[in-house]
């Protein structure tokens, strides 16, 4: 859990405006050496507690999946325009796989809760931080809450996932899980702190994350009958809040912006043709890792590809996207399996899936996902870890019903 909150702050907590040229140059202050100094720390930390055997122990296939997409970004720092930044996240991604590796192999089923948890605190308390210490803010961010120097974007994106994962413990407070079980007035405070803090920084995409997270848990929660009245009542009240506040939805998504801006979906659309063009350039292999970074700077003065799978297709080309991509649907199908079951592992199917489209939804409107080095990536590899181990109990519990069943005939 610290390793995990470590990362997570290092990586995305900004504690001083820094000029978006100055990663990409390479050039390293003593917040970037921090942030290399505490991935260090962790791959030590992994390295002595848990001994890495030499003996080859042959993956799952979904394992399998999770080391090909790290193995295509790590690939693809070596050709990359920006060799320095390169290098550097290709080594996070390293420490960052490791970390989740150990998380599958070597803890309880309780660990992923316990990290779950643990972040949804971090939220919590950086959103109470960021209204007791408001720090200064950039000319556009000045209706947008945040914390530290963080951009509203990573702050809704970090808090989306601690809304989904706050909803779901709330609304399975009545099913049996593992890991820590807090009283539902705690969860539903954090809640609405987070949720809070997730609407105050008007970041649409993360509000539309977070909205299909706690839609999958809605309607992964019930089944049968009373999943359709579920939908229909949830419709019947979207319908009477759009109508009753349209003016008011409207101007909170519209964030004062001109028609043009949002037709452009805030110059996304020029972006993404630009970088359509360059992957027609180089389709297969990209341009390597973090060359989205420097190459739309250079071009549009925006960082990144504000697109996961765009992002990918720049970066790493066709082999990173589909990586990520048959990443993506092997923890959702094994997910969406573990949902149906009705023992303990039925409730980390359930949030791992919502977690995990929530934050697909997300990806549509920022890179995280599909980048390196940010909270987006780190639970990406966590959900990994979290539905290999829950297979693992779930298969043993079916190994276990089984010999129950044969005990039970032969009597």
């Amino acid at each position: 859990m610290v390793c995990l909150i470590a990362l997570v702050v290092v990586s995305d907590f900004q504690f001083r405006l820094r000029d978006n040229k100055a990663a990409v140059s390479g050039n390293a202050d003593p917040f970037v050496m921090l942030e290399v100094g505490t991935y260090a720390a962790v791959a030590l930390f992994l390295f002595f507690r848990f001994r890495p055997r030499p003996r080859f122990r042959r993956p799952t296939k979904l394992a399998l999946l999770g080391y090909i997409y790290a193995g295509a970004l790590i690939f693809s720092a070596v050709y990359s325009p920006y060799t320095a930044l390169a290098l550097v996240r290709a080594g996070q991604v390293a420490v960052a796989v490791a970390l989740f590796r150990c998380v599958a192999l070597h803890t309880d089923v309780h660990t992923p809760h316990r990290m779950a948890h643990g972040y949804a605190v971090l939220m919590a308390a950086s959103a109470i931080f960021g209204v007791l210490v408001p720090f200064p803010r950039l000319p556009l961010q000045q209706e947008r809450f945040t914390w530290l120097y963080v951009h509203p974007v990573q702050a809704g994106e970090m808090l989306a996932i601690a809304t989904v994962v706050l909803s779901a413990y709330l609304l399975t407070s009545g099913l049996p899980r593992s890991g820590p079980q807090w009283r539902p007035g705690v969860y539903l405070l954090l809640l609405a702190i987070c949720g809070g803090a997730l609407l105050a920084t008007r970041t649409r995409g993360a509000v539309l994350g977070a909205a299909v997270g706690v839609a999958v848990l809605l309607w992964t929660r019930w089944r049968g009958v009373r999943k359709f009245e579920l939908a229909i009542v949830g419709a019947v009240a979207l319908a009477v809040v759009v109508i009753s506040s349209s003016d008011a939805i409207e101007a909170y998504f519209a964030r004062g912006e001109s028609v043009d801006k949002l037709a452009t979906l805030n110059a996304r659309t020029d972006l993404w043709a630009y970088a359509f063009e360059l992957f027609a350039e180089h389709p297969l292999y990209g341009y390597g890792l973090t060359s989205t970074r420097g190459l739309f700077l250079e071009s549009m003065g925006l960082g990144g590809g504000h697109n996961a799978l765009i992002n990918l297709l720049v970066d790493a080309g066709l082999v990173g996207a589909l990586a990520w991509l048959a990443l993506l649907a092997g923890i959702a199908v094994t997910a969406y399996r573990l949902c149906r079951r009705t023992g303990v592992t039925r409730v980390d199917g359930m949030l791992v899936l919502a977690v995990l489209l929530g934050m697909t939804a997300n990806s549509i409107f920022t890179e995280g996902l599909g980048s390196p080095a940010n909270a987006s990536f780190t639970w990406l590899y966590l959900l990994l870890a979290w539905v290999l181990h829950a297979r693992t109990v779930a298969d043993t519990e079916d190994v276990e019903s089984r010999r129950i069943k044969r005990r039970t005939s032969t009597r």
